[in-house]
């Protein structure tokens, strides 16, 4: 009985490490690919950005309805891009990684400055979690994502309106 347990006991910790390493190799993988979507994001690059998503990625961005399918969140991007905002700066980074099956779930914190037309760069962070999965080539792509503000907007309007109050006063 004791040798059973003992053997258990082994399979336990051997199949854990091997978990382990497996979730260091994808988020080592995920890593790689963060640089490349927030270098894509920088350079407003719609088309290398877009080339990281599934065709039927789920897009959850804050304050915006729910985006289903690559031609709506292309549609979103070209909207961005146009409107004049740039992203100046933006920084992903990782605090967990779950895998289970072909899909990585990358959960993490973000870091961004933003430029827009007649206005001051804007700074922002909050947390996002992304689904990634494997694709029959190896290659991984988003499959869904979502992300939200740490930045409470109306306290920062407050915040402006009271400045202004007191440069009348």
């Amino acid at each position: 009985m004791n040798k059973l347990f003992s053997l258990i006991i082994v399979l336990i910790i051997i199949s854990s490490s091997i978990f382990a390493q497996d979730v260091d190799k994808v988020k080592v993988r995920i890593e790689e690919m963060n640089k490349i979507y927030t270098q894509a994001m920088i350079d407003n690059d719609t088309d290398k950005m877009l080339s990281m998503y599934t065709d039927d990625v789920i897009s959850m961005p804050s304050y915006q309805p729910t985006v289903k399918g690559i031609a709506k969140v292309r549609e979103l991007s070209e909207m961005q891009a146009k409107s004049g905002w740039k992203t100046t700066h933006f920084v992903l980074s990782i605090t967990d990684i779950i895998v289970q099956g072909n899909l990585a779930i990358e959960i993490g914190n973000y870091d961004m400055k933003m430029s827009g037309p007649d206005m001051p760069e804007w700074a922002d962070n909050g947390k996002y979690i992304t689904i990634w999965e494997e694709q029959p080539d190896g290659s991984m792509k988003i499959k869904v994502e979502t992300w939200n503000t740490d930045t409470n907007p109306w306290q920062q309007m407050e915040e402006a309106k009271q400045e202004e109050m007191q440069k009348v006063d």
